[in-house]
């Protein structure tokens, strides 16, 4: 079944459309503090795909396959 390109549009609007209230929630509970709880997030993220890439590398090093 080929997917329909009127669903994947409603699709898309409803997801912007849920992602833009969860943005406007969130400043409006936590106003600035919003700033802060991204940068946490994303640097807890890239210290994680630090740590994977890192041991990925480790492997192919030692000559094993990922």
């Amino acid at each position: 079944m080929a997917p329909s390109s009127f669903k994947d549009g409603a699709y898309l609007l409803v997801t912007a459309l849920a992602c833009a209230g969860a943005s406007w929630l969130a400043f409006a509970f936590f106003g600035e503090a919003v700033f802060y709880g991204l940068f946490g997030l994303s640097w807890l993220a890239l210290s994680l795909d630090n740590v994977r890439l890192r041991r990925q590398l480790r492997k192919l090093q030692d000559g094993q396959a990922p």
